[in-house]
């Protein structure tokens, strides 16, 4: 009778452990399958960020072309470039001024809007600081951008970006006057200003939003094209 007992109890007892076992390697299974789906998550989050980054690059590279008036091989513009000398804000044709009378032009033409740019081409007094933060500006911002090859003929499939392919990304070029009266003389001020013909420089923001709503790249720099006279 007890040798009956002693190995009802020893049965529970392995019962007992083998339950502890697979509630264990449950848990290790779960916790590795989090750990999996948390790596790939991020590495998700990485890998849509990059390309973003990437086609916001691509969409600054873009905007320089359109600023000298080239083609996506770097070629003089005929088609589908902007027309020198068109400013109409019905029709949104407005062109980079090569003159301080063109740009006057240009300003009475931007600066009643709100924001103040057409076709990617703005005045900078009408645009908010970092505007990419706010999303109601930033879609304001939108209805007034460029897109990739709007005005260089570039075609999206070259660069293969699908953000570029399915329209995620904007630039704007915001024309800043320069102060050709606070020059110096010589060093880099003197070397890198523009001309006293078109004194004027660049800053082009582009912005691209990724696969996922949570991915926004961008992209600002400066840029002048016309070194300072000798």
């Amino acid at each position: 009778m007890n040798n009956i007992s002693l190995r009802s109890d020893q049965r529970g007892i392995s019962i007992f452990v083998v339950m502890v076992v697979v509630l264990l390697g449950t848990l290790l299974v779960l916790w590795s399958s989090r750990s999996a789906l948390l790596n790939e998550m991020l590495t998700g989050n990485d890998s849509d960020y990059q390309r973003a980054l990437e086609a916001a690059h691509a969409l600054v590279r873009d905007a320089e072309l359109d600023i000298r008036g080239e083609n996506a091989d770097g070629s003089p513009c005929a088609s589908p470039c902007r027309q020198w000398g068109v400013l109409d804000a019905a029709s949104k044709k407005v062109f980079y001024p090569t003159d301080v009378d063109e740009w006057h032009d240009l300003q009475a033409i931007l600066a009643p809007s709100t924001p103040s740019c057409i076709a990617g081409i703005c005045e900078p007094d009408g645009v908010t600081e970092q505007f990419w933060r706010s999303k109601e500006n930033l879609e304001a911002m939108k209805q007034v951008g460029a897109s990739y090859g709007d005005f260089t003929g570039a075609k999206s499939g070259l660069v293969s970006n699908p953000l570029l392919a399915s329209g995620r990304g904007w630039y704007w070029v915001e024309i800043l006057p320069y102060n050709m009266g606070a020059q110096v003389d010589g060093g880099p001020a003197r070397e890198l200003a523009p001309d006293r013909k078109t004194p004027y420089l660049y800053r082009i923001t582009a912005v691209v939003q990724g696969i996922k709503q949570t991915t926004q790249a961008v992209v600002q720099t400066t840029v002048v094209w016309k070194i300072a006279e000798s």
